[in-house]
């Protein structure tokens, strides 16, 4: 009996050893703050960190917060070679992406997001999304599978007598813009459109559900080809899913008349459509709010590239590739 007992014990010991060595190894993304009690005027820092045994190429993150309460400032990550994409910010939502040409190790702080509290409210922040970027063997950014997405929400407690402001403060690393621009003049500003092509020339596009494809670009204009274009929906309805574009022109809308019907309220019922044209490929926007690389797209078309984020309404977002 002895030598059976002691293999019992063995086995026991050695499920001991192991289970929280996979514990600790899963991959997760979580949300922290060092404080969570702050004063008008001050500045709110909170960090979006993961721990991966699988080096990553990118990552994105939405963090859900009360307007009326906290204004965001901008994200920084000071993982070597994660470069910020400037992507179109939602009022009380931030959607943050970050890209790498290379795989990067993470175990830590992903980025640091800044806040300015705005007055004596009760509020909080929710990381509503967020995902880890490895590039799969179509050279698109994947989404990492099993991250599991731990601590969520924040509670901050802000008093409405005046603090001092910590705004200006720098930040270390690549730092992303997150401030919303007012709706009527909506447009990204000229370093926004050269980090852009920088990522594209570096073989790097990344997106907001958070990701985006990561691949290279060679021609300036695009040709058609005998590959067929797709659009891979990154936000809103659909997400996660792949449309193949078999038949051009293919149109986007409310109405189940469309080739991509998308059941948004901020969607209008025929919306905007692709088509083939001087062997390249364009977005027409019919009447909608229609955005590709952040920007503003209205009544007339724009070319579409591999790589290229195209937003339509509040918040339904794809990219185009072929």
């Amino acid at each position: 009996m002895k030598p059976i007992t002691v293999l019992i014990l063995a086995t026991v010991f050695a499920f001991a050893v192991v289970m929280p060595a996979n514990a600790q190894t899963a991959e997760s993304i979580w949300l922290t703050a060092d404080m969570t009690t702050y004063k008008t005027g001050e500045t709110v820092t909170v960090a979006v960190n993961a721990a991966s045994t699988t080096p990553i190429q990118g990552f994105t993150f939405q963090i859900r917060y009360d307007p009326d309460c906290l204004r965001p400032v901008n994200a920084a990550s000071s993982i070597p070679g994660m470069n910020g994409l400037p992507l179109p910010q939602i009022t009380g939502l931030v959607d943050g992406s970050y890209a790498s040409t290379v795989p990067q190790t993470v175990n830590g702080v992903l980025a640091q997001v800044r806040f300015v509290t705005l007055g004596g409210c009760q509020t909080g922040l929710m990381l509503e999304s967020a995902a880890l970027a490895i590039r799969n063997e179509s050279g698109f950014a994947a989404p990492l599978a099993n991250v599991v997405i731990g601590e969520k929400s924040i509670a901050l407690n802000i008093d409405k007598a005046i603090g001092a402001s910590q705004s200006d403060e720098p930040l270390s690393g690549a730092v992303l813009p997150l401030e919303p621009a007012p709706a009527a003049t909506q447009k990204v500003p000229g370093w926004s459109i050269a980090l852009l092509a920088t990522l594209v020339a570096g073989g790097v596009m990344f997106g907001v559900f958070k990701s985006l494809r990561i691949g290279s670009t060679t021609a300036s204009k695009v040709s058609t080809s005998s590959r067929t274009p797709i659009l891979q929906i990154k936000h809103g309805p659909h997400a996660g899913k792949s449309f193949a574009l078999n038949k051009l022109p293919c149109y986007i809308g409310r109405d189940t008349i469309n080739e991509i019907c998308l059941n948004d309220p901020h969607i209008i019922s025929q919306h905007a459509k692709i088509f083939a044209k001087d062997n390249g490929y364009y977005l027409m926007d019919l009447g909608g709010e229609t955005f590709v690389n952040g920007r503003v797209i209205r009544k007339s078309s724009a070319i579409l590239k591999p790589g290229d984020v195209v937003r339509l309404g509040k918040s339904a977002l794809f990219v185009f590739g072929s």
